[in-house]
């Protein structure tokens, strides 16, 4: 339900450096829709019915919080859901992965290596087969990152600033994980459509900084264009750190597993493995080392990915 509650967050692995953390809880967007990913899809969904669009296809990791979500959209709207998934098939599906099967989402699962070489390819080869045989498909990318989703984080960028001049409360850096790039797009471009003169920070989960630095200055650019607004995008003020990415994509070993328990326990929050998780290690790691200034006030997005949570039991089931 929007607008999502902006928080005070409790922990601070430095407690005496005056730095505020408050949290974004774009955990609490819906229910079976939870997380960031509803802010993007809602504007995509809009199109593909309005267009006559029969059938969705998207991409992710096997866990992915995207597809879920997409594939739980599709299941409300009467639509059949194809999605292209990066690893192979569990013997027994969990988190997000049975999510997408009880919401009737056909699987294709294809290895890292090919996924990574030839994602667009595959996914306009397979809306090609669906439309030889009538359907009428619609291509979603990673994360729903394209200028039409991007809508999501910019409006979302102007809902946050509202609800926290409400309170008083002035914000000078925003951190938020970055797995495909929209939301931070969405985010940059609000804070220059508002004159906001904020530090974002994001914390790359899987692919390298210069990518996602190309990645979200492309995005912005187009978006600037497509809706023909006045901004001025700059890749100087895009600020990505890929330090943070631990094992690999939802991937976590002991040190991200203890800080999940920890968080969860000291703060009753629950971060993603693949995502938010890592965000907010290195915004602690930051904090330690100086990165952040003194007495600052820090928002965090929590992006969601609860049932992410599940098939990683072993690392917290002790």
């Amino acid at each position: 339900m929007l607008p999502t509650p902006i928080e005070l967050f409790g922990l601070s692995p430095v407690p005496d450096s005056g730095i505020d953390i408050f949290i974004k809880r774009d955990d609490l967007t819906g229910s079976e829709l939870t997380g960031n990913k509803i802010r993007k899809l809602e504007f995509i969904l809009y199109d593909a019915i309005s267009n006559g669009h029969d059938t969705l296809i998207t991409c992710g990791g096997t866990g992915s919080n995207h597809c879920r979500a997409t594939a739980a959209l599709a299941a409300r709207a009467g639509l059949e859901c194809e999605l292209i998934l990066k690893g192979k098939r569990p013997s027994i599906p969990d988190g997000n992965l049975l999510l997408d099967t009880l919401y009737g989402a056909r699987l294709n699962f294809i290895s890292e290596r090919k996924y990574e070489s030839s994602i667009h390819t595959i996914l306009s080869d397979r809306a090609d087969r669906l439309a030889a045989k009538g359907r009428k498909p619609y291509i979603i990318p990673e994360g729903a990152s394209n200028p039409l989703g991007v809508w999501g984080y910019f409006l979302a960028g102007i809902e946050m600033k509202r609800q926290l001049d409400k309170a008083s409360i002035k914000a000078d850096t925003v951190v938020c994980a970055v797995g495909s790039g929209g939301t931070y797009a969405g985010l940059y471009l609000a804070s220059l459509y508002l004159n906001w003169p904020v530090r974002l920070i994001g914390f790359a989960v899987n692919r390298d900084c210069l990518y996602f630095t190309k990645q979200i200055i492309n995005l912005a650019d187009s978006f600037v264009d497509r809706y023909n607004l006045r901004l001025k995008p700059s890749i100087s003020d895009i600020e990505i750190d890929d330090a943070y990415i631990g094992p690999g994509y939802a991937k976590i070993g002991g040190r991200e597993a203890s800080f999940i328990k920890g968080v969860a326990r000291n703060d009753g929050i629950v971060l993603d493995p693949a995502y938010t998780a890592k965000a907010m290690f290195g915004l602690f790691d930051y904090m330690i080392k100086g990165k952040i200034e003194p007495k600052a006030k820090v928002v965090f997005i929590h992006t969601g990915g609860l049932p992410s949570v599940f098939p990683y039991r072993k690392y917290f089931h002790k």
